[in-house]
């Protein structure tokens, strides 16, 4: 037996000083861990010690000097060494009085320190957007302990942060931007990231969108994830590092305007070379590789001279992630390079069509349907090539149709794409779409789970889980029942292959009510240029207005329904994880309520304005339109407490405030007030 710690003593954490930075800064994670839990003067020496009983060892067995270590302690480990991020956590020597935990390489080791921790201190993986703390102990005396693991499936696992409007304000912490504003403030908030995907076991980042590593500021974000130990990549419209906006500015400074590939190669080579030499200073990188457009469109789409064929655009876009190839292997002689490719819209179609080329070590990652959070019909028939590695880029937040300020992907759902994904070897690579992180904790942590292990939760045995450990409650069916009816309450806009597979989210709500109020105006009914065609999908506006007028009103009785359940809920709850409940729970129940108010008025004053027009009728949905959105704005208030003060500052994307001015602006006489 060992004693981590009693009124006497606490352990010492035990290393070799030549132990990785990352690893270094998992130890003080512990450290910190270790005093939360009750642990006193928590003591970490960077010397293996001679007499190891009584103490935590923690090392890696690339590490040669510890691996040595091992050996004259007569300890093997032969489960973890050689594979790829394992770990061992046992009680060791004749007494099991030395706690060792052990790791095949630096991420190995990391989850073994992160999995002790959660398992035997209680940490919560997600405590930093959770801010749920373990009980504090006045002793931990643990008996014989042997634990093996590893990723049974996905070598790489990780997150893109993407379209992070309330990231960006919540960074700030209150202050005005002052200049320079893109990443400004995000560092804090990008360690907490960092730390919760570590906990988490995800390897790989993507840490915001259009990262520019020539900026100071942008680049220090580099040096956060990569010190950790993590991989890092790019944004599939950033190849290379390379935004098309960034390569527009560039070459406008020297005097060429208009630039595209198929005109400007050599102009293109540059820069790329010039960005990788940069991206090259640090490990880890996954290059990603590719060809795309202004605003994240075809390449074609707004570019001049590029070809009509889909042969000559494949072509086009074949040789561009050969030349970015080979530039990365020139740049990196003699060291591991890794690259991927995302075929997001219209890379599935040109692969399908076997009209793409990649080198035979690039990972080639399918992308999901966003809208939908399902994999189209070319993924199930994409012939794959033999030898090649396959990933997938999903979404659990997707802007600009949603989830974003509301989590909305189903567990049924993200595991049929999952179990789908595995089956058919495509399980190199997963990168999810997190958007803002906080509202999407549920979800993000079950594909976590699944991409370490696809058969570690079913749905239901997960949400039971997560209730338990979440809200701190013997008995979670109560909760189970409401987190089920949550995603149900959504309006279901298309269900062919599974329930659930296209709903009709936040986004799409800001989507729906801007057309109404163009209706509303007066303007011409017209079928909008973005990926979701099925949204405006309807022959005119009349059978538009009455699809979104049933929608928004069942889906608002439903989440009505379910709210009042919610709040009756809350006698269940700890009094100290209530908060994170209504948080995560009762106010995004709010949220949609209020969103699908806002269209059912909206709806229904645009059928007045299209029909009799009566002046009382239209006001008073007017009237009624814009007191949803305010009690919105309201009740999300209570989403807003402690360090969470600032959330919303910077609601940048569904920009709740705007469209509330604009709905009110809809008022008869707005005009002429002013």
């Amino acid at each position: 037996m060992i004693t981590v710690w009693d009124k006497d003593k606490t352990a010492g954490l035990y290393y070799d000083g030549e132990e990785n930075i990352c690893i270094r800064m998992a130890i003080q994670d512990l450290e910190k861990d270790l005093a939360r839990a009750g642990a006193q003067n928590v003591r970490t020496v960077d010397l293996l010690p001679t007499d190891p009983g009584g103490k935590l060892l923690i090392g890696t067995l690339k590490n040669r000097r510890f691996a040595e270590y091992l050996e004259r302690m007569g300890v093997s480990v032969p489960e973890v060494e050689g594979s790829w991020e394992h770990y061992a956590i046992r009680t060791t020597g004749a007494e099991d009085d030395t706690l060792l935990i052990v790791g095949s390489d630096n991420c190995g080791t990391m989850w073994g320190i992160y999995t002790f921790s959660e398992k035997f201190l209680g940490t919560d993986p997600l405590y930093l957007f959770t801010d749920h703390f373990p009980k504090r102990l006045d002793s931990l005396l643990l008996e014989k302990i042997n634990i093996t693991d590893g990723p049974e499936h996905f070598r790489f696992r990780g997150w893109f942060i993407n379209d992070e409007d309330l990231i960006k304000g919540f960074g700030r912490g209150g202050k005005l931007p002052d200049g320079y504003d893109f990443h400004g403030e995000y560092a804090r908030v990008l360690e907490m990231l960092v730390e919760t995907g570590l906990r988490l076991k995800q390897n790989l980042l993507i840490p915001c969108s259009h990262l520019d590593i020539c900026r100071p500021e942008e680049e220090e974000l580099v040096l956060i994830v990569t010190r950790r130990g993590m991989y890092i990549s790019m944004h599939h419209q950033e190849p290379v590092g390379v935004h098309q906006f960034t390569m527009d500015r560039y070459w406008k400074e020297r005097g060429i305007t208009d630039i595209n590939y198929y005109t400007y190669r050599e102009e293109y080579e540059q820069l790329w070379r010039e960005y990788v030499r940069r991206w090259s200073r640090y490990q880890n990188v996954i290059w990603q590789l590719g060809l795309r457009g202004r605003g994240d469109r075809p390449v074609w789409y707004q570019e001049n001279g590029v070809p009509d064929s889909m042969e000559e655009r494949g072509k086009l876009i074949s040789d561009a992630i050969r030349r970015q190839y080979e530039i990365v292997k020139e740049e990196n002689p003699g060291r591991e390079v890794l690259c991927s490719s995302t075929l997001w819209m219209e890379g599935m179609e040109l692969y399908g069509k076997g009209l793409l080329a990649f080198p035979e070590d690039v990972i080639v990652v399918f992308a999901d349907y966003a809208p939908e959070q399902m994999p189209g019909q070319d993924y199930f028939d994409t012939p794959r090539e033999a030898g090649r590695h396959y990933g997938l880029y999903y979404h659990v937040a997707f802007w600009g149709c949603g989830p974003h300020l509301v989590q909305g992907n189903p567990p049924e759902k993200i595991d049929y794409v999952y179990r789908n994904v595995v089956s058919r070897g495509d399980s190199d690579y997963s990168v999810l779409n997190v958007a803002n992180f906080r509202e999407h904790v549920y979800n993000i942590r079950y594909v976590a789970e699944l991409t370490w292990n696809v058969e570690c939760y079913h749905p239901d045995t997960y949400c039971e889980e997560w209730c338990r450990q979440e809200f701190q409650t013997k008995n979670p069916a109560r909760l189970q029942d409401i987190y089920r009816e949550y995603y149900q309450c959504f309006y279901e806009m298309s269900g062919e292959k599974i329930s659930g597979q296209m709903l009709f989210m936040d986004g799409m709500t800001r989507r729906v009510a801007v057309k109404l109020m163009e209706l509303i105006q007066g303007k011409p009914f017209t079928q909008a240029d973005i990926q979701n065609r099925r949204l405006f999908d309807f022959q005119n506006a009349e059978d538009f207005i009455a699809y979104y007028r049933h929608a928004s009103e069942e889906g608002s009785r439903r989440f009505g329904k379910l709210h009042e359940k919610a709040v009756m809920a809350l006698c269940t709850i700890t009094e100290e994880r209530r908060q994170f409940y209504i948080s995560h729970m009762i106010v995004q129940i709010e949220i949609m309520m209020g969103l699908y108010d806002w269209v059912l008025a909206l709806s229904y004053a645009a059928e007045d304005r299209l029909g009799e027009r009566s002046e009382k009728k239209y006001e008073s949905f007017i009237d009624a339109a814009v007191r949803a959105l305010s009690r919105l704005c309201i009740d999300r208030q209570k989403a807003l407490t402690g360090k969470w003060e600032h959330w919303y500052d910077n609601d940048a994307l569904m920009n709740l405030e705007e469209m509330l001015m604009t709905t009110e602006h809809l008022r008869p006489g707005a005009a002429e007030r002013g």
